[in-house]
Order: structure tokens, then C-alpha cells, then sequence
């Protein structure tokens, strides 16, 4: 399935046809909600919703029908809704039909305009952090890249070797998620096993465990040769301080996922980094921050909507700060670079907080949903929680 980025949230900014049909709603991945199907039901409920006010619209009944069609299929897909994530947004108008998991969850929403409702997806277009966590168990190495939201394993191309198996045959960890390794009683492997002492085959499976490190070591070095993100080493505890002895590569993250990591899925891994990294997901928002805030008093930043929204169509926005629950409705005209702004919403207009974000990401700005703009200097009529830091 596609991932919601800046592209596809483009892509479908940029679909004309009509009616454009936008549902999101909250989904699980285990529990009650999977086993009575609950899931299906809210979103059945979101299908006949659209259903009626298309036919309140006085749309003839068989092209509502075939507008659904797809709809209703999807409804019908039962093993569809017992692998879903945290969130779900679907989008259809009579030249489209597409839809995403997400891993975070979305607010029950179902709207019908003349263009897709996108304000959800917009945190997925922030400039994200990627980083790549390196999973180590006695069956073999795995590299995913990732980032605050997603994960995706990396092709190593055959770059690592095999399972460790044969390296730890002779030894026993207790389990693969406790520290010291112990000799296999009552199994002949040699002389070695009989005549070395405990601290002695200790370190010599250390000696061959590093040896096995140093070969994964090699094929992480080539495939993040040009790379400068973080890489989490995921693995037991013992493992830790013998890969981080033979490690090269220079942005190896000191603290790491220690436990028994064998049986777990990879979104679980993905949870635990994320937890891990902290701060390193908001350094980037936080240095725009700064800039915006040096900035001040200099023409370069600006929190009146209409002059952000003249400064977005000609690509003047750099970076764009937006509270997320604000909203402004109301209509722009692009050519004329003019803003009318509505108290209420009317018919035909457009969320004016939804185009400038639209403008900004058009033009290679980036924007930053935020809980609370604290950017913003003041509080006044023309201060609604948007805040723009221009390039010039």
C-alpha cells in the first residue's frame, strides 16, 4: 500500500472531478474492536452516511451507486479489517478510488466537497526524521529505515552474513533476553569445551561474536555509506558493548533496544525507537522555531493569514506553523491574490488554513502542526494560530 508523504497528499490536492468524497475514522489492531468487527460497522455507518447525502443532493440513484461501488466493496473485504493499524483515510470521486493505513490514529470524519478533505494527512508532510535501526538475533541481521510514522525494511542485498546459529551452537543463552552466556552440559565440541574455564569461553564467544560483528558492521557501513541519520541497535543486552566495540559507523546511537527481540514484530521494534529518540524528532521544528523567532522584526515573518497566503503563492513561505485545530473558511483568488474571510463557512468556500498549506507545500516550503503556536508574538484579531517564516 502506498505511505501518505508530500507527493500523494499533492496528488490528491489535485484531483478536479466531483463530488470528492473524504472518510477518516480510527481503526485497531487487535482487541474487541477486531473481534466484533466494530471497525467495519463505523465505517459501514460512514458508507450509508455518504450515501444519503449524495441523494439529498439530488444525485440520480445509479450514479450514487456506482459512486460507492468501491466503497461497499471494501466494506465487504473481511480480512481487510482484521489487518488494519491505527487509522484509516479513504477518498473517492468518480476518477478515484484509494485508500491508507495509518499508524497513527485519525478522528471520525466523512465529508463531501468539491475537493478532498486533506487536513488529517498534513502532519505526514512534515519534514520528518528518518533513522535506521539495525536489528541483531542469533537467526541473522535485519536494516529497517524509518521514521516517526513509518518503517521499512532495507534490501541488504545479501551484504550481511548468515544466522549465528553455528557461532553460538556451542554456548547457551538462558534466553536470548538475559546477559551471561553458559556452556551446553553433556555435548562434546572438542577439547575447547573441556579444558577452558567459564571466564575463558566466555571470551572466546565474545572473540567469535564480534567476528560475526564485524562482517554485519561491513555491509551497514556500505549501505549507509552517504548517510548521516541515526542507526538503534536492536538486540540483547550481552550483544550491546561487542557491536558497539567493532562499530564504524559514526552515528551509531550509544543507547539502544535491549530485550528479547526474536519474537516481536517490527512495529513493535519501530515503537520502542521511537521512544528512544526523544528529542531527535523535533530538532529540525525546533531550529525553524529559533529562526522564526531571531527573525523578528525583520520582514521575514508574518502571522496575518491573507499576507501568508499572498506570500505561499509566490513562493516566498519558507516555513509554515499552523495550530491544528485551527480553521478560517473562506475563498482565495490566486490570480488576484485576494482573501475573503468568512465568520462562518458558506457554501463553496474552501478552509483558507488548509490552502496555505497547499501553497507552502506546492512551492518546497515546510509546514509544522502544532499543539500550541507559541511562535506567534501576540494574541490579536489577525493572530488565529498560523505563523509563516518567509525566505525573503
Amino acid at each position: 500500500m502506498e505511505a501518505i508523504d508530500k507527493q500523494t497528499i499533492l496528488r490528491l490536492a489535485n484531483q478536479n472531478a466531483k463530488p470528492c468524497i473524504s472518510i477518516y475514522m480510527p481503526t485497531h489492531r487487535k482487541g474487541d474492536e477486531v473481534n466484533e468487527g466494530l471497525d467495519r460497522i463505523l465505517f459501514k455507518n460512514q458508507v450509508q452516511k455518504v450515501k444519503n447525502e449524495l441523494l439529498r443532493a439530488d444525485m440520480r440513484s445509479n450514479e450514487v451507486d456506482e459512486l460507492i461501488k468501491p466503497l461497499e466493496g471494501l466494506l465487504n473485504d473481511t480480512n481487510f479489517w482484521k489487518n488494519q493499524t491505527e487509522g484509516l483515510a479513504v477518498f473517492r470521486n468518480p476518477e478515484l478510488f484509494e485508500y491508507f493505513q495509518s499508524p497513527i490514529p485519525f478522528n471520525d470524519l466523512c465529508e463531501i466537497n468539491s475537493q478532498f478533505r486533506l487536513r488529517p494527512l498534513f502532519a505526514f508532510t512534515q519534514s520528518s526524521s528518518e533513522y535506521y535501526i539495525l536489528n541483531i538475533t542469533q537467526k541473522g541481521a535485519s536494516l529497517f529505515q524509518a521514521d516517526q510514522y513509518f518503517i521499512h525494511p532495507v534490501d541488504t542485498q545479501d551484504l550481511f552474513p548468515a544466522s549465528m546459529d553455528e557461532i553460538l551452537e556451542p554456548y547457551e543463552l538462558e534466553s536470548e533476553g538475559q546477559g551471561q552466556p553458559q556452556s551446553k552440559s553433556g555435548r562434546m565440541q572438542g577439547e575447547a569445551s573441556v579444558h577452558r574455564g567459564a571466564k575463558e569461553e566466555n571470551k572466546y564467544k565474545d572473540h567469535l561474536l564480534a567476528d560475526y560483528f564485524r562482517e554485519i558492521d561491513k555491509g551497514v557501513k556500505q549501505l549507509l555509506a552517504q548517510s548521516k541519520k541515526p542507526l538503534v541497535l536492536a538486540c540483547v543486552e550481552y550483544y550491546h558493548p561487542i557491536y558497539h566495540e567493532v562499530n564504524t559507523y559514526p552515528f551509531l546511537r550509544e543507547k539502544g533496544i535491549t530485550g528479547s527481540l526474536g519474537t516481536i514484530s517490527q512495529n513493535e521494534i519501530h515503537h520502542k525507537a521511537n521512544e528512544l529518540l526523544g528529542d531527535y524528532f523535533t530538532e529540525r521544528q525546533d531550529k525553524r522555531i529559533t529562526q522564526y523567532q531571531n527573525s523578528s522584526g525583520s520582514g521575514l515573518i508574518s502571522h496575518d493569514l491573507r499576507q501568508i497566503l499572498e506570500s505561499a503563492v509566490t513562493g516566498r513561505v519558507d516555513t509554515l506553523f499552523v495550530k491544528d485545530d485551527v480553521e478560517v473558511w473562506g475563498l482565495f483568488d490566486e490570480n488576484n491574490l485576494t482573501a475573503t474571510i468568512h465568520d462562518e463557512r458558506k457554501d463553496n468556500d474552501e478552509s483558507l488554513i488548509d490552502k496555505a498549506i497547499m501553497l507552502t507545500l506546492r512551492n518546497g516550503g515546510e509546514i509544522y502542526i502544532m499543539n500550541d503556536v507559541n511562535v506567534l508574538p501576540h494574541t490579536s484579531e489577525s493572530n488565529i494560530g498560523i505563523a509563516a517564516l518567509h525566505r525573503f
